[in-house]
């Protein structure tokens, strides 16, 4: 069973925003096992999880991982007041035909006006996963555009749905290296 203490609730439900690090895979713990994943799920706040071994950073890149789900509407709104600080801001739409009702009819074309409106500089970029897990693709494009932070919403599909089949929230969970703001 996962580990989050009532003190651990009470505390992240009456912050603005939450950081934690990943633990080490290497059996250096940041925290008890679960403890990143409870948190994403049930603070009710945004998440940041940096990576083992993490060190702080200027934020001027920012990737959005986009799917146009309420997750990641969550996490744009809450990345805000990053997201217009930033000096890019790319967002990112991988495989917009499998849930094209929530797009429009362009992909990315509604949020990136959203962030434009509130003055970030942003781009959108769609791609195909070819197959590919869509966590790996997010990551293989942020390292590629240099990003310092992944901005996404977390668990999209019934959890118990992500926990047999994986899913894009755990993969990044598990191989993020860099920081990730995820919200639910």
């Amino acid at each position: 069973m996962p580990y989050f203490s009532g003190d651990a609730a009470v505390h992240a439900r009456y912050a603005d925003l939450v950081l934690v690090a990943r633990p080490d895979p290497a059996g250096q713990s940041a925290g008890p096992p679960g403890l990143v994943e409870s948190l994403v799920l049930t603070s009710g706040r945004p998440v940041i999880v940096l990576p083992p071994r993490s060190t702080a950073s200027r934020i001027r890149r920012i990737l959005v991982g986009w799917d146009a789900g309420r997750a990641a509407a969550r996490a744009v709104a809450d990345a805000l007041p990053l997201l217009v600080r930033a000096a890019t801001v790319e967002v990112l739409v991988v495989d917009a035909e499998r849930r094209r009702a929530g797009h429009g009819q362009e992909p990315g074309a509604d949020i990136a006006r959203y962030l434009a409106r509130h003055h970030a500089h942003v781009e959108v970029r769609r791609l195909s996963s070819g197959g590919e897990d869509v966590g790996r693709v997010l990551l293989s494009h942020a390292a590629a555009f240099g990003a310092d932070l992944l901005v996404m919403g977390a668990y999209g599909h019934a959890r118990l749905n992500e926990l047999i089949f994986g899913g894009v929230t755990r993969t990044v969970l598990r191989e993020a290296d860099l920081p990730v703001l995820m919200s639910r």
